[in-house]
């Protein structure tokens, strides 16, 4: 790679590099998710250097403190994202001291005042026997309004594609495909990118009912769910309330009934299916095992079957 680009255009030559030449701890090349989402990094930590007058090539551990504290304001506490940085940066410094841009790595020094969290909560995620009655109440039913069916397909589609609550808000009437081979398809959002997701057989007939109300109304909008005949988007406190109500049907009760446990109940039914780590991460469209990986722990820890490949966790630095 021409060393010139990294003073002219850091981000470029920071994307040349990811798909070029660099590697992870296991001397493998990065996945295309993880490239994406490396890229968003160190695009966040050069506008804060831009943004202070400093080069990739000049910037030093009081710069990257600046950074953590910028940082801090977005992130929520006991989280692995300083360690990500920092180990994204150690990369970065080594790269550039091979090119003869750098003599020093500022992120060595931090490196071992940070670990991975090892006080991370347990997910929330409903047991296969709450999983199950939840799945029979998704199936298509008599409803007395649109409000009630909208309402249930929210819920059959958080469980039954696992995607984000965020996710189905920005959904559209052309994302959801309930044809011969249903699934949904969501749009790159951040450092993830766009996918398709089958639908869980569970969820079809209701989604087909739904999306059959859904073309029934004279809305110029193409949200896939609105809020109000008007093509109000839904709020995320609507979501929950959707969720409450379906979890109360079924008798059942979790720390966090938001739409995160349905996700989660999603990504764990598919490892006890016999998912990898892989292929559970990339329908949730996360370029990290982590999640897949703390989600497996919760099966090994209680007992439950887990005949998949024992795949290690994959941390993106």
């Amino acid at each position: 790679m021409d060393a010139a680009l990294w003073q002219s255009d850091p981000e470029t030559a920071y994307g040349e590099w990811q798909r070029a030449e660099a590697t992870g701890a296991d001397r493998r090349a990065f996945a295309e998710r993880s490239i994406v989402q490396h890229r968003a990094m160190f695009a966040r930590f050069h506008r804060y250097l831009t943004s202070h007058g400093v080069t990739v090539l000049e910037f030093g551990t009081d710069h990257i403190d600046g950074f953590f504290a910028d940082l801090d304001h977005d992130c929520a506490p006991g989280t692995s994202t300083r360690l990500r940085y920092l180990k994204l940066l150690d990369r970065l410094s080594r790269h550039l001291s091979l090119l003869g841009l750098r003599t020093d790595n500022p992120a060595a020094s931090l490196l071992p005042r940070e670990h991975w969290p090892d006080d991370e909560p347990m997910p929330v995620f409903l047991w296969p026997d709450e999983d199950a009655r939840l799945q029979q109440l998704c199936r298509t039913g008599d409803f007395e309004s649109f409000k009630e069916t909208r309402n249930r397909a929210i819920v059959a589609l958080l469980l039954g594609t696992g995607i984000a609550a965020a996710e189905l808000v920005a959904l559209t009437t052309d994302d959801l495909e309930v044809g011969a081979r249903p699934s949904v398809f969501v749009k790159k959002r951040g450092p993830r990118i766009a996918r398709r997701v089958p639908v869980d057989a569970f969820a079809v007939d209701l989604l087909r009912a739904y999306a059959k109300a859904r073309a029934g109304l004279s809305v110029s909008d193409g949200l896939l769910f609105m809020a109000t005949a008007g093509g109000k988007p839904m709020k995320p406190a609507t979501l929950g309330q959707c969720v409450r109500a379906a979890l109360r049907a079924i008798g059942a009760a979790a720390a966090d009934e938001s739409p995160r446990l349905l996700r989660n109940t999603y990504g764990r039914r598919h490892l006890l299916e016999d998912k990898t780590n892989e292929q559970v991460s990339n329908l949730l469209g996360l370029s990290s095992h982590r999640t897949a990986t703390r989600l497996r722990e919760t099966i090994t820890e209680t007992g439950e079957p887990d005949d998949a490949d024992g795949e290690g966790e994959t941390r993106i630095a």
